[in-house]
């Protein structure tokens, strides 16, 4: 009788130490996981707030508008660490306004740094290659940033027929009415000739309508 007392005891126990062990386990995990979740969560959202801007606008409003081939695309991270911006690095090949330098580098919120992607909705992508025409913005001695995102960038690309250069989207231009009305697949807004499209620049940005 003694003996299976003891013996239940025993097994009761062991069950108990089982149990503490499972316990100390889980919550080891759980402690783990909690952890990694906190590392891989993204920083709080930033609201951005987009302004549609028209190619007059742009225009007046940058530092330096600049039409040149990307050289060098390097992400970032911010100063406090907690998004991630790209530089960009321009080889210039002239200027519509400003002037900045041979070579210009501006910034782009968001990008790509190992295997971490920071995406800001509007903001532009690069690629080294590529031929732009970007407008910029700055304050004081900081580096460059490309007014209004994506509307501040103009892709060049060859013509279907290779006859010359286009740049696109298409511009959208200042309204006699005070606001230009964009439809979607409206046939009169295509790629426009690169050298027209410089010409109205340089005028818009020297304030002609």
């Amino acid at each position: 009788m003694q003996r299976r007392q003891l013996n239940a005891k025993r097994a009761k126990h062991a069950k108990q130490e089982s149990s503490s062990r499972a316990l100390r386990s889980l919550r080891s995990i759980c402690g783990a996981t909690a952890l990694v979740v906190s590392l891989a969560a993204p920083a709080p959202a930033r609201a951005t707030v987009l302004i549609p801007a028209d190619l007059g606008e742009l225009s007046r409003d940058a530092r330096a508008i600049a039409r040149g081939r990307i050289v060098a695309v390097d992400a970032t991270w911010m100063d406090d660490r907690r998004g991630i911006e790209t530089l960009v690095t321009l080889e210039v090949e002239t200027y519509l306004k400003g002037a900045l330098g041979a070579a210009v580098q501006f910034r782009v919120p968001g990008g790509n740094l190992g295997r971490v992607r920071s995406i800001v909705v509007g903001a532009p992508e690069f690629e080294v290659g590529e031929r732009v025409v970007v407008f910029l913005g700055a304050r004081g001695p900081s580096v460059p940033y490309v007014l209004g995102l994506n509307q501040g960038v103009f892709r060049i690309l060859r013509a279907p027929d290779s006859s010359g250069w286009l740049v696109a989207p298409p511009a959208v231009f200042p309204s006699a009415a005070g606001s230009a009305r964009i439809i979607r697949g409206d046939p009169s807004r295509r790629p426009m000739a690169l050298g027209d499209f410089e010409q109205r620049v340089r005028a818009l940005a020297g304030g002609a309508p």
